[in-house]
């Protein structure tokens, strides 16, 4: 049970730092963009290695966690976030009290993730894909359905 708490604590900590670094990797960006205007999708394509719509969307977060600091403590992923953002903030620009509070700066975020997992405990078994059953479903627990009234 102890094992299971801090997975738990380190899962929170780990998406928290991520965020953390995503928003860094925002910042660097929209600085990057505002500098290299004209040949801003010549410098992602071949000095940074990255896509553009990918630099957008850091770039989007950093906004959005500028404005609203604690969506970072949230316990929603990058993914969730970007993917709702635009709800998100709809509910926020209503909702004036739960926007206050999310407008409030961090003072400090606390990282916990000091764990190590010896090998003793770490599961291993024998993978063998061949034994799958036919009807496993790997795809994702969702699906995108397209409204045809438009």
């Amino acid at each position: 049970m102890i094992l299971c708490c801090r997975l738990i604590t380190s899962d929170y900590s780990c998406r928290t730092v991520q965020l953390l670094t995503f928003w860094e990797r925002g910042s660097l960006y929209q600085q990057l963009k505002t500098r290299f205007q004209g040949e801003w999708m010549q410098i992602c394509r071949e000095e940074l290695n990255i896509c553009s719509q990918t630099v957008n969307r850091y770039i989007s977060f950093f906004e959005l966690a500028a404005v609203y600091p604690r969506i970072i403590i949230c316990d929603l992923t990058f993914d969730t976030i970007m993917y709702c953002k635009n709800d998100i903030v709809d509910e926020l620009e209503k909702d004036v009290d739960l926007s206050m509070r999310f407008r409030a700066p961090l003072r400090e975020v606390a990282v916990h993730a000091n764990m190590n997992i010896g090998g003793i405990i770490m599961p291993a078994e024998n993978y063998d894909p061949m034994a799958e059953v036919a009807d496993t479903n790997w795809d994702a627990g969702w699906e995108f359905f397209r409204s045809s009234a438009g």
